[in-house]
């Protein structure tokens, strides 16, 4: 069944999206998770009595580092994914709509993005705003942040990170021939 276009008077058949796969969302939410342990992770690894360890790694100081990192990881996991499985449909002799699986390979790595960005955003309020309250909130780049414990710099590196998704989209599918 199809809409029709009141301006224009033809139909437009509504847009076909599938459903993400289970491997790259899976990937996508542990990447995901794995890039906001660079400032909660002292948290995690603190419960299971290696926060000494972790402290030492040092890497807190790289925040900016591990969240593109991350997101380019999650990036390349689902654009290799969806390329590979266009080009094994066009190889299988099937017609390929690679249009729908551009967009669920975007869908996928907003997934594992949105993952990534709530799950650093909530450990470092746990962290710097409740655990350590008493340690950070007196600096003003925490006391007086849009999210208090969260720096408002650090919300413009998750905003930043968004950028994967214009990226996956310029990046070639396999064409049908």
């Amino acid at each position: 069944m199809s809409r029709s276009n009141s301006l224009l008077g033809n139909s437009i058949p509504p847009a076909a999206t599938s459903a993400p796969d289970k491997a790259p969302v899976i990937g996508g939410l542990f990447l995901g998770f794995i890039g906001s342990l660079c400032c909660g992770g002292g948290l995690l690894f603190g419960a299971i009595g290696l926060g000494a360890f972790y402290s030492a790694l040092g890497i807190a100081q790289y925040i900016p580092e591990a969240l593109a990192g991350c997101a380019v990881l999650i990036l390349l996991l689902n654009w290799f994914y969806y390329r590979h499985k266009a080009a094994s449909i066009l190889a299988g002799g099937a017609e390929c709509d690679c249009s729908s699986l551009r967009r669920t390979a975007l869908w996928s790595t907003f997934i594992g993005l949105a993952m990534m960005a709530v799950a650093f955003v909530f450990l470092e309020w746990l962290n710097h705003g409740v655990i350590h309250a008493a340690h950070f909130m007196h600096n003003p780049s925490y006391a007086t942040a849009l999210i208090p414990g969260v720096p408002n710099v650090h919300l413009g590196y998750v905003a930043l990170t968004f950028l994967a998704l214009p990226m996956l989209a310029m990046l070639p599918f396999p064409q049908n021939s």
